[in-house]
């Protein structure tokens, strides 16, 4: 097959967003995928909450149970039929899980072979077992980043601890295999860490606390009329994975949206409007 050369203006990328958000459970990645208003199909694993997306129309929810459900998510997204315009994956932590499940042959998801797993101890997994975890992940994430949509990565954030010498640096990510977080870093444009802090109440108010993040837990106290705002963090961080256009969007976005994220980007691609 010859080599197939493009034009800039021919490249997805350019004018479909790939995105990759991660945070702690409950700080409001699902509630910030409810802020698209383009017809949208959000991939959830069996046992995570979608009721933010309650009440919007366009939103439409697949929950999947088994790793190879993936291939049927991709055939409806693929069918130019199926009006898909975004490709929301909440969470891609749990796509995860799933090709775990997958790797060591423990699925207990047809609930008709509930019994058969009922006292199966799961195989270990070894090392070459996780490479083949995060190489099931990026190959369909790259399969995924084909098709002409734009693709929202929510993900579960985890603290690793990276070991040189005697004493180790902790660093915040996405719960994904070294494999995996590397397809995911080098195909989204934004890698952002959704974070809540808390900041002053009512002006006036000197009961209230300085602005403080609630993720480091370094206060006792809990202050009742504080303000909770959500920001994300696309910056470079000794501690925290982030990546993004900081030139069009800053180090940190307050109360992110979806139109608040692409709109900046889409434009300066020569985008107008998203369609």
């Amino acid at each position: 097959m010859p080599l197939k050369i493009l034009q800039p203006a021919d490249v997805l990328a350019l004018d479909h967003v790939r995105m990759g958000i991660y945070g702690r459970n409950g700080v409001g990645k699902s509630t910030l995928a409810s802020t698209i208003d383009l017809n949208t199909l959000v991939v959830s694993v069996d046992d995570e909450n979608v009721r933010p997306y309650m009440g919007k129309a366009n939103i439409k929810i697949a929950k999947i149970r088994r790793w190879t459900d993936v291939i049927d998510v991709y055939d409806i997204v693929a069918n130019p039929k199926s009006g898909i315009q975004v490709l929301a994956w909440d969470t891609w932590s749990r796509i995860q899980d799933l090709a775990l499940g997958h790797v060591v042959g423990y699925e207990p998801s047809d609930p008709a072979k509930l019994r058969a797993y009922i006292d199966r101890i799961p195989k270990r997994v070894e090392w070459a077992g996780w490479g083949q975890i995060g190489s099931l992940c990026s190959e369909w994430q790259r399969n995924f980043n084909l098709l002409p949509v734009h693709i929202l990565y929510l993900m579960q954030e985890q603290d690793r601890e990276q070991r040189f010498g005697e004493e180790g640096d902790i660093q915040t990510g996405p719960r994904l295999t070294p494999s995996a977080l590397q397809g995911i870093r080098d195909s989204v444009e934004i890698l952002g860490r959704l974070y809540v802090d808390l900041s002053r109440g009512e002006p006036g108010d000197d009961d209230a606390p300085p602005t403080l993040d609630l993720n480091e837990g370094r206060t006792t106290h809990i202050p009742e009329n504080a303000r909770e705002e959500r920001k994300l963090f696309i910056g470079q961080h000794g501690r925290y994975l982030a990546k993004g256009p900081t030139d069009v969007l800053g180090r940190i976005v307050k109360d992110p949206t979806w139109h608040r994220l692409t709109d900046p980007l889409l434009r300066r691609n020569g985008q107008v409007k998203q369609t």
